[in-house]
């Protein structure tokens, strides 16, 4: 990021502008950050290693906002992305036969969960796998116009096969939701709400009919319908969710704790949830602190059955993280991040879809704290950004 501000020859004073906002953004959030850390004696690798694993999405959208791409030189960008993309989607589609041949191992994950794409045995592999292939696969069926639009509904095809195999479920709940906000964001134009309105209808009317007439899809219909974790005696699923922000608040002893909750790594977020004790011999010579909550977690979590049979009902995910650690000035720190981004960069409803399914996902798991996931998510929108522009400057010209 510092590279490519101190290099880029840009004039452009919006491409400026938006560049040094979200770049003093990112400095706001990591003040709250710091401050979180000193009010709750947190260790300084617990800010470093907190504020890459949240800031660097934004710091990649600014390294990319300022390269001053010729039309060319973004074509080869574009098709540098889409070839990837591509590799990632056939790599997912032929682990499935490998695994179920017994030719590879995907240990300790078994032959849906081991389908994950270039993120191959990496925890949240196939999430991110299929996430990608649904943005590409989106983009390209939008903007590829130079490629017959029979090869571009058939990588969409390819697409939810690949949320099939590797039972990614949640991808599919996830892009709904984000279709369902920005459908939502259109209450000024009638006509827009119209047609999306009209869209999702059509779309979750033939959902309807694949899960009660295609084999494949079956799986949703028990998905939907867990009275299991849904009627449980424990509490069911959404009191699993909540319990990490109850604990949490246990632990709040001060008024100071609701701004800036408990200290970057000590709750609920990737750092606080994983990383931090699976990087612990290392990170505990250079000064890092951990809390006494991540124990309390962890033996909620091995010892309920929701949590450990569906990670739509793990207590750990992103939002909770931002919160718990940094308290709602971090929330509302990271937000205005957000804002920026939707600000400047968000040109067309494909990026607002993008921003959505982020600010989604953030309820499941930590798959904003996904550097696989959240850098094809920047990715893509400063690509979009880029040919915006580019395509503006010639009408001008």
């Amino acid at each position: 990021m510092v590279v490519a501000m101190s290099a880029t020859r840009t004039k452009d004073y919006r491409q400026l502008n938006a560049v040094w906002s979200i770049f003093f953004a990112l400095l706001i959030f990591l003040g709250v950050m710091l401050a979180s850390a000193i009010v709750n004696h947190a260790g300084i690798p617990n800010v470093i290693v907190n504020f890459l694993i949240l800031g660097e999405p934004f710091m990649f959208l600014i390294a990319i906002a300022c390269i001053d791409f010729h039309a060319e030189s973004l074509n080869k960008f574009r098709r540098w992305l889409i070839v990837s993309a591509l590799i990632n989607l056939l790599l997912a589609i032929i682990q499935k036969f490998l695994l179920v041949a017994g030719h590879i191992s995907a240990a300790p994950y078994d032959e849906t969960d081991g389908v994950q794409g270039v993120f191959f045995i990496s925890g949240a592999g196939g999430y991110i796998s299929a996430a990608v292939s649904v943005s590409v696969s989106i983009y390209c069926i939008l903007y590829l116009k130079t490629v017959p639009l029979w090869i571009r509904i058939f990588g969409l095809v390819g697409t939810i096969y690949q949320i099939q195999i590797a039972d990614t479920k949640q991808v599919l709940l996830v892009s709904g939701l984000a279709w369902g906000l920005l459908a939502l964001s259109k209450v000024q134009d009638l006509r827009k709400l119209l047609v999306y309105v009209t869209c999702i209808g059509l779309a979750i009317a033939a959902f309807w009919w694949a899960t009660h007439n295609i084999e494949l899809f079956e799986v949703y219909v028990q998905w939907f319908s867990r009275d299991d974790i849904n009627n449980s005696n424990s509490g069911g699923g959404l009191d699993v969710k909540t319990e990490g922000i109850r604990k949490v608040l246990s632990y709040y002893h001060s008024p100071i704790n609701w701004l800036l909750g408990l200290g970057p790594g000590h709750t609920l977020g990737r750092l606080g949830g994983w990383t931090i004790s699976d990087m612990w011999s290392i990170l505990s010579r250079l000064g890092a602190t951990k809390h006494p909550l991540y124990d309390e977690m962890w033996s909620f979590i091995n010892n309920n059955w929701i949590a450990l049979s569906t990670t739509l009902y793990v207590p750990l995910f992103s939002w909770a993280g931002i919160w718990g650690d940094q308290g709602w000035l971090g929330v509302a720190a990271y937000l205005y991040l957000g804002f920026l981004v939707w600000k400047y960069f968000c040109i067309d409803d494909y990026c607002k879809f993008l921003t959505l399914t982020i600010f989604v996902y953030g309820f499941f798991l930590t798959q904003v704290e996904e550097p696989g996931f959240m850098l094809s998510m920047v990715t893509l929108i400063g690509l979009r950004w880029h040919e915006h522009r580019i395509q503006k400057a010639k009408l001008l010209s």
